[in-house]
């Protein structure tokens, strides 16, 4: 705009382009006719055509109102990752609710005792979706720190989410990918190991050895996404010979047995502080295999015989 609204050039009343009172007897620019102008009408000065100095364009948002927004948007933007709409359901400390997980242990709980026994188990893994057997449910009882199974106390139920800060069926059942990574760490997956002996154990009957029975579908449980090349055989060998129990120590040492020894037995040293179980197998092994080199010879000799051209 940047034109006065005077109606009288030689008016000294009358405004310049910068709304100043112009000097009388200078020549004046002819003034813009304005309709229904009247003398009686206060014009304020016009807005110039740029921002002054120190000014703000009224076409641009403020710099509070940018700063508000932008600052909202980074808000919004960490409200969204911490309340997993990027797929994850994930409760900060204060948006846990133990009296959720309270009410969550009630549903599954036993009307006799307050834990979750064998029904209560059954019927909370299938609303997991999950088969008591699988490898996530022992992972799930390492977390909660179980000391028996098909069996979880209130304590250790409440314990056990509020570690993996969930409180719903679909809370923990989002953790099982984390779970999974995390015992892939190889000191975390050890733990796990240490745990599933005395998980097994019916501590409450004062067990000391594991049974047979139990040790053998643990074994294969625990390694069951990992599984060492002498496993089979091992267990194998167990239930030919008929072993009735399996000892703490000879449980931990054979992880350390399937890490170092290697799949044909040759670098096995019955010297070294091995429990006597491990000598055992080593000599079924080894005489299973002078055996089936024997087998083989006699049938490598046969079809020798067989080839060779017979006299008339």
């Amino acid at each position: 705009m940047g034109k006065c609204f005077s109606s009288c050039g030689d008016s000294p009343s009358s405004t310049d382009q910068n709304g100043k009172n112009a000097p009388t007897g200078l020549p004046q620019k002819p003034p813009m006719t304005t309709p229904q102008a009247t003398s009686q009408t206060t014009v304020p000065p016009p807005l110039p055509e740029k921002p002054l100095p120190g000014t703000y364009s009224t076409s641009r948002p403020s710099m509070e109102h940018s700063f508000t927004n932008g600052a909202h948007s980074k808000l919004q933007k960490v409200q969204t990752t911490r309340n997993g709409m990027d797929g994850n359901v994930k409760l900060s400390k204060s948006e846990f609710s133990e009296s959720k997980v309270n009410k969550l242990f009630d549903k599954y709980k036993d009307s006799s005792e307050d834990s979750i026994l064998a029904e209560g188990m059954e019927n909370f893994c299938d609303d997991l979706m999950v088969h008591p057997e699988e490898f996530i449910v022992l992972v799930l009882a390492w977390k909660f720190q179980a000391t028996t199974m098909c069996r979880f106390t209130r304590t250790e139920f409440v314990q056990g989410c509020k570690s993996i800060k969930a409180d719903s069926i679909k809370a923990i059942q989002s953790r099982f990918p984390e779970l999974r990574q995390e015992v892939e760490i190889e000191t975390k997956f050890k733990d796990l190991y240490r745990f599933t002996f005395n998980f097994g154990l019916d501590s409450e009957g004062g067990q000391r050895t594991l049974p047979c029975d139990i040790a053998i579908p643990l074994w294969r449980l625990v390694f069951e996404n990992n599984q060492p090349p002498l496993l089979e055989r091992w267990c194998d060998f167990l239930i030919a010979e008929q072993t009735r129990g399996i000892s703490r120590d000879t449980w931990q040492m054979f992880l350390n047995f399937t890490e170092v020894i290697g799949d044909d037995l040759d670098n096995y040293d019955d010297n070294e502080a091995w429990p006597s179980l491990f000598d055992d197998f080593v000599d079924y092994e080894r005489e299973k295999l002078k055996q089936q080199e024997e087998v083989d010879q006699k049938l490598g000799a046969g079809d020798h015989l067989e080839s060779e051209p017979t006299l008339v």
